[in-house]
């Protein structure tokens, strides 16, 4: 257990310090002037050497405020204002259904017009229709799109598509592209950059950053009011950032920023980073990381040791289980044909089948608690226990009988004034205080007081001997194979006492001079039992 707890700790500390050397070398993450100036530096040399793609003027691409919602991702409406069907209004069907609920609209003339024409009422649309505004039909669909969606009048060719795309809405531009392929110019462009950077657009910021391009606006005086942007391709921005310091990516508020741009963020690259630390510092950065993966593999080789260790224990326990089975129950066929001779027993005799007979039962007991432990290795709770109602006066004279009977005058037993009903486990107790007795037998001095102490919720089961331990705790004395120097035992019995009392509820005690060991039972039907 020492040995796993320095592991960890070595894995922790070892983990914060990589942490703290890692934060070190990305710095304090703030830019200072002379990155300002070289981010700026590195803009304007972008602008100077780099060419656009499209230098586009959208003032002249969408002339008028009318046409310019055409762009706006918001004004493309997907309801149809209660009309049944908005299908009916790009065929030529459903020309009998009233649509009432557009006569109140703005220039109401263009809407009947178009409602002629699709009903085949009227043969052909006037020649500034679909350059006039408004262009976009109550529906939420522009007049551009419904007549190319009607096929009449060659409205779904390629050559009038082209030439009117200025006046479909943006967000049906992807259609269009499906239709007949990629697009001419800069619609080519809008049709991808999505909802985000068409936003931008219209709201005339400096700088868009897309997936695929980089729009940077041209700065006129206000008073012109000039929408202007040159656009390049991402791949271009990223192949002249990639001898710079720097990349770029758009800000946003759940991430650190080494300096914003406006809705960019200009932050230092990997390589950039580690050109900052000195060969120390990154020679003690993998090291740690080296050391880390060391205790982590020393860790992983202790657990898998000690669970070889544990089954090597269960696979002992097994064995001794399986083997103990045949003599108990060669014992217990025994004792039966002796009972039945029990009446020709003298006293001598009458006593010694008794005690026989109770430690059959104990082994017997014994036997079934290793196989219940066995079966549930799943199991976090050590012991199976069975709780009874007890007498504890005539419990402890039970238990404490074989003693008196070996050191009659080594052994002062007070019992309680007035006998008490508890709920214990009678063989897990009875280990307990057994091992305890024999403790102070063996390694203490006589007289061996047992007594009791009670309170309200708990009563108090006492051993105290006139020795001296050699222990400077209880810790160290109930630690495995841990014996005294008179001892001819295993060194397990304390470790045992402790383990099973911890499971029972019980606290174990141990004082000193004189050695006296306490086991508090509670009163209230064991309730601080260990739970699973």
């Amino acid at each position: 257990m020492r040995l796993y707890m320095v592991l960890i700790f070595t894995a922790v500390v070892m983990a914060f310090t990589t942490g703290y050397i890692a934060l070190f070398l990305q710095g304090s993450y703030r830019a200072t002037e002379s990155d300002i100036i070289q981010i700026n530096q590195i803009k304007t040399d972008f602008q100077k050497k780099v060419e656009p793609v499209f230098i586009i003027n959208f003032n002249s691409l969408y002339f008028s405020e009318d046409q310019f919602k055409l762009l706006d991702p918001s004004v493309n409406l997907t309801t149809t204002n209660g009309q049944q069907n908005p299908e009916r209004f790009s065929t030529n069907s459903m020309c009998d259904i009233p649509f009432s609920k557009l006569l109140n609209r703005d220039n109401f003339e263009k809407v009947w017009i178009w409602e002629e024409f699709r009903c085949d009422r009227r043969r052909s649309l006037p020649r500034s229709f679909f350059v006039e505004a408004p262009f976009l039909h109550p529906s939420g669909e522009s007049f551009a799109y419904l007549a190319f969606k009607l096929a009449k009048s060659n409205y779904d060719d390629r050559a009038w598509v082209m030439t009117h795309l200025p006046f479909f809405h943006v967000s049906e531009l992807s259609s269009i592209r499906r239709a007949f392929g990629p697009l001419n110019g800069v619609f080519e462009i809008l049709q991808s950059v999505g909802e985000e950077a068409l936003t931008g657009l219209i709201r005339g910021k400096g700088t868009i950053l897309t997936r695929d391009y980089l729009f940077a606006r041209l700065s006129y005086p206000k008073i012109f009011n000039i929408l202007e942007y040159r656009i390049y391709t991402r791949g271009t921005l990223d192949k002249f950032l990639k001898d710079s310091p720097f990349i770029l990516h758009n800000h946003q508020p759940t991430r650190t920023c080494f300096y914003r741009d406006g809705s960019l963020c200009w932050d230092y690259n990997v390589k950039h980073i580690f050109q900052l630390a000195n060969t120390s510092t990154l020679s003690l950065f993998f090291g740690l990381i080296v050391i880390i993966l060391v205790v982590v593999r020393l860790l992983l080789v202790k657990i898998r040791a000690q669970r070889l260790d544990d089954e090597k224990r269960r696979l002992a326990l097994r064995v001794l289980t399986h083997e103990f089975r045949t003599p108990i129950t060669s014992l217990t066929l025994l004792l039966e044909k002796m009972g039945n001779k029990y009446d020709s027993f003298d006293d001598e005799m009458e006593e010694v089948y008794l005690r026989l007979s109770s430690e059959v039962h104990r082994l017997r007991r014994l036997t079934e608690t290793s196989r219940n432990y066995l079966k549930a290795e799943q199991n976090d709770k050590l012991l199976d226990l069975n709780l009874e109602k007890v007498l504890l006066n005539e419990f402890v004279e039970t238990v404490i009988e074989p003693f008196r009977e070996s050191h009659p005058e080594d052994i002062e037993y007070t019992p309680l004034e007035n006998d008490l009903e508890v709920y214990i486990d009678t063989y897990w107790m009875g280990i307990c205080m057994k091992n305890i007795l024999e403790n102070a037998l063996t390694h203490g001095l006589p007289p061996v007081k047992i007594s009791f102490e009670l309170n309200k919720s708990h009563v108090i089961f006492i051993v105290e001997d006139q020795g001296e331990s050699q222990f400077e705790s209880l810790g160290i004395m109930s630690q495995e194979f841990v014996k005294g120097n008179k001892s001819s035992g295993t060194g397990l019995g304390m470790n045992i006492v402790k383990k099973v009392c911890r499971e029972m509820g019980v606290e174990v005690k141990l004082t000193l001079n004189p050695t006296t060991f306490s086991l508090t039972i509670p009163l209230n039907g064991n309730k601080k039992v260990r739970k699973s």
